[in-house]
């Protein structure tokens, strides 16, 4: 089965372009990645950093190093040794010969996008304006990337870093109103249109500044929030005793009332920011501002900043482990990045897949109402012919997933999981396979995968995963309870493993009317409450 739906599917609008006419498609950031792009620091206290998110990108894609070229030969092998002394593989690792004065290469590199240039979607490379800090090689690097890999370039024509340029993939970006002041020769609304003309977006939304929760003058977006699907936002939270806690709750309300590409609000997690290292939080904004929102998500994979505080690092991993299901979660070390105003996401410039794919769908999760069957209704767009499209599901019980073809109507695919029963919990994720390329969603399939229950069903029958289980207190000393909305004397088998998945405790009860004393250390945990059907998942913290 094959059909070509590039156009029938997904409405390319045209921007003007100096080649001549472009249909743009701007990628977010958790969409299908050929690699990374860093700059060898040439700094004693960050190569490590660096040489630490070479080590995990490169198992999930390229990553490219830019380098002085002025004594190559000598440099490039330096660079080697050093990595291959700290765990880099030669696999997936190459080396880029450009001319830089920073590692920021999130603020000043390439912003890539797929654009039609007369012979179908291809990357290109806009280059935003980077003039007011007086590094004019930084600021040439998007220009060098273009002549040395061949990819159509021009320039955005506003001032902006990259690290204040979030896109959910498919409608919105985001940016903070600090973009106001670095044009001002515009006013907001011209800012905005000029966005939205060249990303093809349908809105652009202007943040509040964060002016007292350190980070420098810059007060980047990617530093209190990260888009980690269509539908899905993590931001920080702080301790409301600090001067920017009302603008972030702010904010996180303006979120929460937006709504997706699908008409639906925005799902925002909130992800707690750590202290410095002395038990504080900046108040001012030429402080220390650390974040864990300021991570990199390459493929399967996600990189997220550590700070040797055990409780707060593994907090956070948890619940990046928790909100994305099945992708790899690993952490690095960013003390001597967050004091001079960044973190992983700084340092870092995803390059996307060499061919344009993409899955739209809408997100079939949590408790529904019940049905025999269910649709999954999705949207493929390529820049080549789809050779087919797969469903895979599996129901309680099952190990193993069901393929199924996902029928390539116009305008909605979907595919079809029959034959459900109302206390059947469902996995699933989608297959696109084009003649250039395949992709997943979520990327992290198999591994990862949405689930979905269903909702009380008639007069008296009632889903035993609507039955929502509650712990309590979380966080504990370690001692809690379980309570459910219904069927209080249901058997069950509590586990519990620390982030890295030992099991730590395990039980066995029935009924939730005791207290359940897991003499547990600090720290957070994964705890799962399996009944005879389903199991609930929880993030349990131990203080």
């Amino acid at each position: 089965m094959k059909t070509f739906i590039t156009f029938c599917f997904f409405l390319l609008y045209l921007s003007f372009w100096s080649y001549g006419q472009l249909a743009v498609v701007t990628p977010a950031e958790f969409e299908k990645n050929e690699g990374v792009l860093l700059v060898w620091d040439y700094s004693q206290s960050r190569d490590s950093i660096t040489a630490n998110i070479t080590r995990i990108a490169q198992q999930a894609g390229k990553v490219w190093i830019i380098y002085y070229p002025g004594t190559a030969p000598v440099d490039t092998a330096q660079i080697r040794s050093y990595l291959y002394s700290r765990g880099v593989s030669p696999s997936n690792l190459y080396f880029i010969p450009g001319w830089t004065e920073t590692l920021w290469i999130r603020d000043f590199g390439p912003l890539f996008g797929y654009g039609y240039l007369g012979t179908g979607l291809e990357r290109f490379i806009y280059d935003a304006g980077y003039a007011a800090y007086n590094r004019p090689k930084d600021d040439s690097i998007p220009r060098q990337i273009s002549r040395v890999w061949e990819i159509p370039f021009s320039p955005l024509s506003l001032e902006v870093e990259g690290g204040n340029l979030i896109f959910d993939g498919l409608a919105r970006g985001f940016g903070s109103k600090r973009i106001w002041e670095q044009n001002p020769g515009l006013n907001p609304d011209e800012i905005r249109e000029m966005l939205m003309e060249k990303f093809n977006l349908t809105d652009f939304m202007f943040l509040d500044n964060l002016n007292n929760s350190g980070g420098g003058i810059w007060k980047h977006v990617d530093m209190y929030m990260k888009v980690i699907d269509y539908e899905t936002i993590l931001v920080s939270s702080y301790p409301d005793y600090l001067p920017d806690y009302g603008v972030i709750e702010a904010t996180v309300e303006l979120l929460e009332s937006t709504n997706t590409f699908f008409g639906k609000p925005y799902k925002v997690i909130r992800i707690p920011a750590p202290p410095k290292a002395d038990g504080s939080w900046s108040t001012t904004q030429n402080d220390e501002m650390r974040t864990y929102t300021n991570s990199l998500i390459i493929n399967n994979t996600v990189i997220v900043p550590s700070y040797n505080l055990p409780e707060w690092d593994n907090n956070a991993k948890a619940i990046y482990t928790a909100a994305m299901p099945g992708y790899t979660v690993e952490m690095v070390d960013s003390r001597m990045l967050t004091i001079l105003g960044g973190a992983v996401h700084c340092i870092t410039r995803e390059v996307p897949a060499q061919h344009f794919s993409r899955i739209i769908h809408e997100k079939v999760a949590g408790a529904i109402d019940y049905t025999e069957s269910v649709n999954i209704h999705c949207q493929a767009t390529s820049d080549t012919l789809v050779q087919t499209m797969w469903l895979y599901y599996r129901k309680s019980g099952e190990e193993q997933f069901t393929k199924t073809a996902v029928q390539l109507t116009c305008p909605t695919h979907y595919g079809t999981i029959p034959n459900i029963q109302p206390t059947d919990t469902i996995d699933y994720y989608l297959e696109l396979i084009t003649y250039n390329d395949s992709i997943t969603y979520p990327l992290s399939a198999p591994e990862g995968y949405f689930t979905f229950w269903f909702n009380s069903v008639g007069q008296n029958e009632v889903s035993i995963r609507a039955n929502r289980l509650t712990i309590f207190p979380n966080p504990s000393d370690g001692n809690f309870r379980i309570k459910s909305e219904a069927q209080p004397d249901l058997e069950s088998i509590i586990s519990i493993t620390d982030v890295s998945g030992r099991l730590v405790y395990t039980c066995g009860i029935t009924g939730y009317a005791d207290e359940i004393c897991t003499g547990l250390d600090r720290g957070t945990y994964i705890m799962s409450v399996k009944t005879e059907t389903v199991t609930h998942q929880f993030v349990f913290i131990v203080q």
